[in-house]
Order: C-alpha cells, then sequence, then structure tokens
C-alpha cells in the first residue's frame, strides 16, 4: 500500500463535541494479521499501572486493568508498521490538533482475553500534574492512537472504547472496527469495557511533546 493511497482514503473527524479523529483502510487485513503474529511470537507479559509495584499491588491493578502487553521498538522487521503510524499520527495532527509532538519510541500490544474479562478501567495516558510524570518519560503525553488489530464481530464481543466528556454515567462509545487508528488527546479520560468472548487485540502508541502551555 502506498502513501498516496493512505492520502487518498476516507477518514472522519469528528465535531468538537466529540474530541477524537478516526483512519480507516490505513492497513490491509493480512498486514494487520502479520503484526498480530510478529507480536504473539514476542511474546507477553502482564500489564502493570504507572507507578505500581506488580507485586504488592496486583490486586488493585486487577481491578482497574486486566490484559496482557509488549513494547516493541522499531527494527528491520516491523519498520514498515512505524512508517505508516507515523503517517497517519502526523496526518491528524497537523489537520485537526496542531499539537507541538517529539515523537515516539515504541508501540504497546495489547491483549485483552476474555476468560478473565479483561478490561481497562477509566484513565489518563498523560499526567496533567507535571510533577508527577514518571522519570522514564522525560515530556508528557499529549497524543494517543489506538489501533484494532482484529474483528469485533467475529473475534470478539464487549471491548468497546469510551470516552469520558463530561459525566462517567454517560460515557461516549468510539465505534470501531478492524484496522480503524483512532486518535485522541491523552489527557481524555478513556476505558476498554470488558471482553465477554474472545480475544480484543490492539496496538497503541503514545506521542510525546513539550508541555501544553
Amino acid at each position: 500500500m502506498s502513501y498516496n493511497d493512505l492520502y487518498n482514503n476516507p477518514w472522519e473527524r469528528s465535531t468538537v463535541t466529540y474530541p477524537y479523529a478516526w483512519w480507516d483502510d490505513g492497513f490491509t487485513n493480512e498486514e494487520l494479521d502479520k503484526i498480530v503474529n510478529y507480536c504473539e511470537d514476542k511474546g507477553l507479559q502482564r500489564a502493570v499501572t504507572i507507578g505500581a509495584d506488580p507485586v504488592k499491588d496486583k490486586q488493585r491493578i486487577e481491578q482497574i486493568r486486566r490484559c496482557d502487553v509488549k513494547f516493541h521498538a522499531r527494527n528491520e522487521e516491523n519498520y514498515w508498521f512505524f512508517d505508516r503510524l507515523n503517517f497517519i499520527i502526523k496526518s491528524l495532527n497537523d489537520r485537526f490538533y496542531n499539537f507541538e509532538l517529539n515523537g515516539y519510541g515504541s508501540f504497546q500490544y495489547t491483549s485483552y482475553n476474555s476468560k478473565e474479562l479483561g478490561k481497562y478501567g477509566w484513565h489518563m495516558d498523560t499526567h496533567l500534574g507535571l510533577d508527577a510524570i514518571p522519570k522514564d518519560m522525560h515530556e508528557p503525553r499529549k497524543l494517543s492512537l489506538t489501533l484494532l488489530l482484529n474483528d469485533p464481530v467475529k473475534d470478539f464481543q464487549g471491548g468497546e472504547f469510551q470516552l469520558n466528556i463530561s459525566e462517567e454515567k454517560n460515557p461516549m462509545t468510539v465505534p470501531f472496527k478492524k484496522g480503524r487508528a483512532v486518535v485522541f488527546p491523552s489527557f481524555l479520560l478513556h476505558q476498554v469495557t470488558p471482553v465477554t468472548k474472545g480475544f480484543r487485540k490492539s496496538a497503541v502508541v503514545w506521542v510525546t511533546g513539550p508541555k501544553f502551555r
């Protein structure tokens, strides 16, 4: 798939009431399956939350987040995936957000298993109290991207992606399909609801940059 093909594909951005953008058909089904197989072959580890001890805080973590993850840096096997993500992120940011961004070092592969009702409760990807930025995060996360790698009709049930714009009791469910990349400001509250059947598989990127002014 060429960059011209990417640029000419239809994609949508919502109004200010729906502060997220999405890009469809950035990857073929074969490419999505390829990246899933690549990630599964590399293995997974239990997800944690920032600042939590995976042993001492295990019970508290499991109440918030139940999934398996693996971070992947750019290499000769996956460079094409990074190039495609870079194009999508830059295009959406330039057109809709105009955030000052410096990039990202890796993507996170995430697998939610219905056998444990895999989920990730309400959270933000960034730290608005900038003194709370973890030491290994030199800049705050400003723009988040999540790419659904499998089919929400054939492969799993549940696992809805929701944004909390005003009140948690009335969250906004973002429509997803296989291959849809959704971009949103990292300071928005969001969650993945429990997966009730199958596995939900996604790739996540957090793009950092200078502090918001």
